[in-house]
């Protein structure tokens, strides 16, 4: 069979049409995926909760509520754990921000706060703001994935390796060094997904001509900045900032901002797999 001219031109049009269909369609399919992955505070309502006995968690108000609502948020400050008994609060709220060393909660304030987060709740924090706040409460301690029971030395120096660089939150940010804060040792949850560790390299923490016992850790590696899910909720940590000046290390005050946004978005995108075991089985 002969095709006529005018129909030899049709296929060739035809066939260049869908050969353009299929090579875009991945590339939609792709733009539709980066933009999923692109985390925004703005409309976002955050629950910013402050107070406990260490760490100037007001300075923390000062540094990072401007930044919130400069993205866009809309933020509510509290110096009081009873906003996690006001269900109709913790029912809008997209993210916590909580900044309360120790302390304790009533059940209803750690029931209110426990189901915000397993309905989608996004939490934020930072050092013993977070990661040492009821230490009574296992319940809270297994929401946020790590428990902090020593800091070594007192004020110390360390390098901060970042272990997971494709990762949102850490991606870009190279390995970096702090000095005059707080290492901390903490119990951990062993499925929570890593980004950041340290290891204690000193031989010893004692002060010099300390007559005390010490444990040594030299050698130990520790997370520091860790994410996870808790229900629908996300969870982000990170364990350094025992002093407000610790964010003027670009790369800590970076990740922190990457992890607020990344948390905010509970429920807004898919749930991800963050289930990281460390033992094989």
């Amino acid at each position: 069979m002969t095709l006529s001219i005018s129909n030899r031109y049709y296929l060739l049009k035809t066939s260049i049409l869908l050969l353009g269909l299929i090579l875009l369609i991945p590339s939609i399919v792709l733009g539709q995926s980066n933009k999923e992955q692109v985390s925004s505070l703005k409309n976002k309502k955050v629950v910013y909760v402050w107070g406990g006995r260490l760490h100037q968690p007001e300075k923390t108000v000062d540094l990072f509520v401007p930044w919130l609502r400069s993205e866009g948020a809309i933020v509510e400050v509290f110096n009081t754990l009873e906003v996690y008994a006001d269900a109709s609060v913790m029912e809008q709220a997209d993210l916590i921000i909580q900044q309360w060393t120790m302390g304790e909660m009533t059940k209803n304030q750690s029931k209110g706060l426990q189901n915000a987060i397993l309905n989608g709740t996004g939490m934020a924090g930072w050092h013993g703001g977070t990661g040492d706040s009821f230490r009574g409460n296992l319940n809270y301690q297994y929401m946020i994935g790590g428990q902090f029971v020593s800091h070594p030395g007192g004020k110390s120096e360390y390098i901060v390796k970042v272990i997971d660089r494709e990762d949102r939150i850490t991606k870009g940010i190279k390995d970096f060094y702090v000095t005059n804060t707080e290492q901390y040792y903490m119990l951990m949850d062993p499925n929570i997904k890593v980004l950041a560790t340290s290891k204690f390299t000193k031989a010893s923490y004692l002060k010099k001509d300390s007559k005390k016992n010490e444990n040594v850790v030299t050698g130990s590696i520790v997370p520091v900045i860790w994410k996870k899910n808790f229900g629908k909720g996300r969870i982000f940590y990170n364990s350094i900032g025992h002093n407000i000046e610790d964010f003027d290390v670009p790369e800590i005050m970076e990740i922190q901002k990457r992890g607020i946004r990344w948390a905010a978005e509970s429920k807004y995108n898919a749930k991800e797999d963050l289930i990281s075991p460390v033992y094989n089985y």
